[in-house]
């Protein structure tokens, strides 16, 4: 055998074998972070964001989580969402507060392809970080809501809309042109998702997010369950509330 045909059949007997020879392909397409931000907001603290991929989500190829961030602002981190298959898709929408504006970053982790990036550049009225607290808003914390489509198909994502009313302020005030510390953070820290008693989904908020916080996300249910959505807030307190899910 010369040294050519030799090349040619260990070529492809090595490209036969499972988990060698050909590299699987990374879709571009797949791989893109969609992050929405206006060019400019005239609400500092209600700065409407929305972030995804067109990505699968399986078990063994999906994206588990999405964190937005503005590295300029005095509270940097926008929240961050940590998915699993059962989302369904891989979007999440909702409000943060500014304080400078600049450049809006999202990093998306996938399982196999590791961190993902999309940046945006977004202008806002000076002031987002500093708003002072509505004392009334925080004694009216509560009141849970979620809100379902009214049909929903087996096995295709569906879009959830969450919501609690809660006040929440950085306990940051600009004085001379520099934040500063007057007042502890309130904020509603973590939103917890289940289908049943299987965790979905969890967003992990900062005082950065707008008061009385709306949360656009999906979910996927194979067969009829509960779904329910847990608040937890900055001092401990816990609010719950469930819907059936009828497919």
């Amino acid at each position: 055998m010369n040294r050519r045909v030799f090349l040619q059949t260990a070529g492809a007997a090595m490209a036969s074998l499972p988990g060698l020879g050909r590299a699987q392909p990374r879709s571009d397409r797949e791989h893109r972070v969609e992050l929405e931000v206006p060019i400019l907001s005239e609400e500092p603290a209600a700065v409407p964001i929305r972030v995804s991929l067109d990505h699968p989500m399986e078990p063994d190829h999906h994206i588990r989580s999405i964190e937005v961030t503005l590295d300029r602002d005095p509270v940097p981190s926008k929240g961050k969402f940590v998915f699993s298959p059962q989302n369904g898709r891989a979007w999440a929408a909702y409000q943060v507060r500014s304080g400078t504006g600049g450049v809006v970053k999202a990093v998306a982790v996938c399982n196999r392809y590791g961190e993902l990036v999309a940046t945006r550049s977004v202008r806002v009225v000076e002031g987002g970080c500093s708003t002072p607290p509505d004392r009334s808003n925080r004694d009216r914390a509560g009141s849970p809501e979620l809100r379902l489509p009214r049909t929903i198909k087996a096995g295709e994502p569906f879009e959830v809309r969450a919501r609690l009313l809660h006040g929440s302020y950085t306990g940051l005030a600009l004085k001379q042109g520099r934040f500063v510390r007057e007042l502890p953070e309130y904020f509603v820290r973590q939103m917890t998702v289940w289908l049943d008693d299987q965790r979905v989904s969890e967003f992990q908020m900062t005082s950065a997010v707008s008061p009385n916080p709306l949360v656009r996300f999906s979910v996927r249910a194979s067969q009829p369950a509960t779904l329910r959505v847990q608040f937890v807030n900055s001092e401990g307190q816990r609010w719950d509330v469930s819907e059936p899910i009828r497919v």
